[in-house]
């Protein structure tokens, strides 16, 4: 529960703190592995990327179940309902591992069919469908990993969750090294040992988030004969609140895909100077997914104690922080663009392009955060379709027929598909500010 005797401020960089540092390590292990990988040839490249973007996306998507859970969590930890708490956050687990498998299992005997289907070069098969298949192992632990650590989330914990991405990501680095370059005895097993270092990782982070769960230390504790007592109204509940929130997280990284393709279709130096942009933006994320994760909490447990004046307070608070924050890093990307993308490159040329990128990102900064909380706080009281809807409009209606226009048609230079990237975001901030406003979210029940 919500500690009263602290300010409204303090209680939001608690849950916001750690928040912040899981992303910033999962956001490390991302960059370490690229790094790494990217010694090898240009085939593992390209099967490694390929692999762990269909990897992690299909983790996310059904990793979504936490959405729900974290709302109905924070709010029965809200009205003092431990125990309830405790018994939805078993089914849902359940349920994550039921699902996990279907995933893990289709995807590794998929692997082959799912490359072949991608790309041409039959060298990039034969190292994808290896590097996939060893991976969807790791997702049989990932996805109830997502789940649990959404649920401590909810129980107003971020602590946990950070610990359990610590542990999985120094040794995703460590294990990357080792395996992939061939020291400390290991033989040098490339691509392989890539799979190996990223699927034992999950299988980490998910005892660390597990461990906690069932030691009875926390709000929320699992037990194991309870895991099979399913109770129907709050599985459909809990359905009702997650399958919008695992078509956002479709319709976002499809929208991210599908565009990518295109802008690939500029030029090299292009779709290089937009990755690298894309990398050096990805930093400013962080604090707007940890004060997202500290609305969602917050309002999830204050409805659930009936304050709402609380859980309004903490939705403000929580903006106001986040803008600040990521209106500072779009300075620093407004006024030395130059200097921050050549920390990414030594490539002149790019980095003169990329730079251009950046600095138009900045404007976005502002609106991003103002989208990322009030999203985090609609979820947090239970309206996930809300975020949905405003995802599927400025997907579909702006960005990607924008960027379709912009390369096709007119044949335009790649800073312009950062405009319009600007012009998405303002408009998610507009609308999802709008669906906030409108109230429905306070009257949703539980």
């Amino acid at each position: 529960m919500i500690k009263k005797n602290r300010s409204l401020t303090a209680q939001i960089m608690i849950l916001a703190g750690p928040a912040i540092l899981e992303m910033l390590m999962h956001t490390l292990v991302w960059t370490a592995d690229t790094a790494m990988v990217g010694r090898l040839t240009a085939a593992d490249i390209a099967a490694v990327n390929l692999g762990a973007h269909i990897m992690f996306t299909s983790a996310m998507i059904f990793g979504a179940l936490g959405t729900g859970a974290t709302a109905m969590v924070a709010r029965h930890i809200g009205a003092g309902e431990e125990r309830e708490a405790s018994r939805l956050a078993s089914q849902a687990v359940s349920i994550g591992i039921i699902i996990s498998i279907l995933i893990g299992t289709s995807g590794m005997l998929a692997s082959n069919w799912i490359f072949e289907s991608l790309v041409d070069d039959p060298e990039v098969v034969a190292l994808g469908s290896m590097y996939l298949r060893i991976v969807m192992i790791g997702v049989f632990f990932l996805i109830p990993q997502m789940i649990g650590n959404a649920i401590i989330r909810g129980s107003g914990n971020t602590f946990v969750p950070f610990i359990s991405a610590l542990v999985a990501n120094v040794f995703n680095i460590a294990a990357d090294y080792v395996l992939i370059f061939g020291k400390m005895g290991f033989p040098a097993m490339g691509s392989r040992g890539a799979a190996i270092a990223t699927g034992t990782a999950q299988i980490l982070g998910a005892a660390v988030t597990f461990y906690f769960l069932f030691s009875q230390k926390g709000k929320i504790k699992l037990k194991l004969k309870e895991m099979h007592h399913f109770e129907l109204g709050k599985l459909k509940k809990l359905y009702r609140l997650s399958i919008p929130a695992g078509l956002e997280v479709f319709m976002n990284e499809g929208s991210r895909l599908l565009s990518s393709f295109w802008i690939a279709q500029l030029g090299t130096i292009a779709y290089a100077a937009h990755s690298l942009s894309v990398a050096a933006e990805s930093v400013s994320f962080m604090p707007g997914y940890g004060f997202a994760v500290a609305a969602a909490t917050m309002v999830g447990q204050h409805m659930g104690a009936g304050n709402l004046d609380m859980a309004l307070k903490s939705t403000r608070r929580s903006i106001i922080l986040a803008a600040a924050f990521m209106g500072s890093i779009g300075t620093l990307f407004f006024v030395f663009p130059f200097q921050i993308m050549r920390l990414f490159s030594n490539q002149i040329t790019t980095v003169q392009v990329a730079a251009e990128c950046l600095r138009i990102g900045a404007f976005e900064q502002v609106p991003i955060a103002i989208a990322m909380v009030t999203s985090g706080a609609l979820k947090g009281a239970g309206d996930t379709k809300g975020p949905f809807g405003v995802s599927l409009i400025t997907n579909l209606g702006v960005r990607l027929p924008l960027i379709f226009v912009a390369v096709f048609i007119l044949e335009l230079p790649v800073t312009y598909i950062w405009w319009i990237s600007v012009a998405q975001y303002i408009l998610e901030a507009l609308l999802m500010t709008l669906r906030y406003r409108r109230g429905y979210w306070k009257s949703i029940k539980l």
